[in-house]
């Protein structure tokens, strides 16, 4: 499969160096990225549904502290039973922590996919005019198309490792929910508003902690990651690109060996209609 990462003029880093970025939620456009929505009636009613195994759980543990010649005096049931008078106070209290619980947790969800998760954002077009417009620099910059065959774009440690590999977002016009117990649907994390359809993005999950190169601090710390250069196929360049910088860029091509069979294109409005003509030319 290929698909295309579209890239500011600057960007040069990405041919001449091998490292790409893997962008923190933080710093995407989208503010909703990485934070589908938490009920707070399925995350009360996970709670409460838990609320018995989790009382006996509580009880065995106190009874088991106690001294041996304390529990000779009266049994684990025993206890059990005296201590249900108890119940209804503490389930009154933790059906009120329920009540704000979601709000709670969806904060600390999504502290901590800023914090530990890097996005790979690529599409299926290199031809889409918004897209060149909102990620290359209004036509300055210039497209990389990658083969996402190579093993690189799939570094599953496991059968059930919904990271670390290439998916597919979704679009819907209803913010998808995540309820607290059912963290094992992935789909919430790869699902944005319709109004970002024109993207026909797939995106790719890896812990910022293993980025090769880290460059600031913060949230905003650029992460950076060594990818092998031999999955591009082309570079495509803006119809607005200044013509020394594509020559810079051509002269990096033809000196890094992983990138000389290349193909090179330039766009080029169409004379009649809303589309780019692509032409090939020589590095």
């Amino acid at each position: 499969m290929r698909l295309y990462k579209y890239c500011h003029p600057d960007r040069l880093d990405v041919l001449r160096d091998g490292l790409i970025r893997f962008s923190s939620p933080m710093v995407l456009n989208d503010p909703f990225e990485l934070k589908p929505h938490i009920p707070d009636s399925v995350t009360r009613t996970y709670l409460e549904a838990n609320f018995e195994e989790l009382f006996l759980k509580t009880v065995a543990d106190e009874y088991f502290k106690l001294p041996e010649v304390a529990r000779r005096t009266f049994s684990l049931d025993e206890a059990v039973a005296k201590c249900q008078i108890q119940k209804p106070a503490a389930f009154s209290k933790i059906s009120e922590f329920s009540t704000n619980f979601s709000t709670k947790f969806q904060s600390v969800f999504a502290k901590a996919m800023e914090e530990k998760i890097g996005v790979l954002c690529l599409t299926e077009s290199s031809e889409n005019l918004l897209m060149w417009a909102h990620y290359a620099d209004s036509h300055q910059g210039f497209v990389i198309e990658f083969d996402t065959d190579h093993s690189f774009f799939d570094q599953r440690v496991g059968r059930d490792d919904e990271f670390r590999h290439l998916r597919r977002v979704g679009y819907c016009d209803k913010r998808p929910a995540l309820a607290f117990g059912e963290t094992d649907d992935f789909l919430p994390l790869i699902t944005k508003s319709t109004d970002w359809r024109y993207e026909m993005e797939w995106r790719m999950m890896l812990p910022l902690s293993n980025a090769t190169v880290i460059k600031g601090e913060g949230p905003t710390a650029i992460h950076l990651f060594e990818y092998p250069r031999e999955t591009i196929k082309s570079v495509t360049f803006g119809c607005r690109m200044a013509i020394e910088k594509r020559e810079e860029i051509l002269k990096v091509i033809a000196d890094v060996i992983q990138l000389r069979n290349v193909e090179c294109r330039q766009t080029e409005i169409d004379a009649r209609n809303y589309r780019l003509n692509f032409l090939p030319i020589s590095v």
